[in-house]
């Protein structure tokens, strides 16, 4: 809650990076966010994705130009794989971007890394919404009036989309997984 009191009151300050830009929090691993395997939980690894995210839409002057245009965005897919474990106490740093959009998504690569190693990456796909329904990044574009071009989205996220797509048509025929 604090973290969203402080972007609210932080976010008519000018941009101090473009939409582009890589934004990097730094972190420790607290006792609280651990689970039975005395690591990063993974719930956790969420949570400080959204914080992430939240300061980059601050910093880049996202978050004051959604909000004078009713918009908002809400995640509509998260891929995550953990590659090394956080353990307590252990400093880390998450590192979040934009790298572009396509006709409904904006998608969000964002990494966390300690002593120069990296321990997860994700990627997310967010869709902006206005007055309850889902709006192109173009239509954003036009109502915040930063009218940017989408640089081409990276080969592993184009596969990414080509997965979500087969996933999406295989649930739609409503089948269910095979057993083992």
């Amino acid at each position: 809650m604090f973290e969203l009191i402080s972007a609210a009151r932080r976010r008519k300050r000018p941009p101090t990076h473009g939409i582009f830009d890589t934004i990097s929090m730094e972190f420790r691993v607290g006792l609280l966010d651990l689970d039975l395997n005395l690591h990063l939980n993974n719930a956790k690894y969420l949570r400080f994705m959204d914080r992430c995210r939240l300061e980059h839409s601050v910093r880049t002057g996202l978050l004051n130009s959604m909000i004078e245009a009713r918009c908002n965005v809400v995640v509509a897919n998260t891929e995550i794989a953990y590659v090394r474990e956080l353990r307590p106490y252990q400093h880390f740093a998450v590192r979040t971007r934009v790298l572009g959009w396509d006709e409904k998504y904006m998608y969000y690569d964002q990494r966390f890394e300690a002593q120069g190693k990296l321990h997860t990456h994700a990627l997310l796909r967010v869709v902006n919404m206005y007055g309850g329904k889902s709006i192109s990044p173009q239509a954003v574009q036009e109502m915040t009036g930063m009218n940017m071009t989408s640089p081409a989205l990276p080969e592993y996220v184009e596969q990414w989309k080509r997965l979500l797509q087969s996933k999406r048509r295989y649930t739609e025929q409503g089948l269910d997984i095979p057993p083992a």
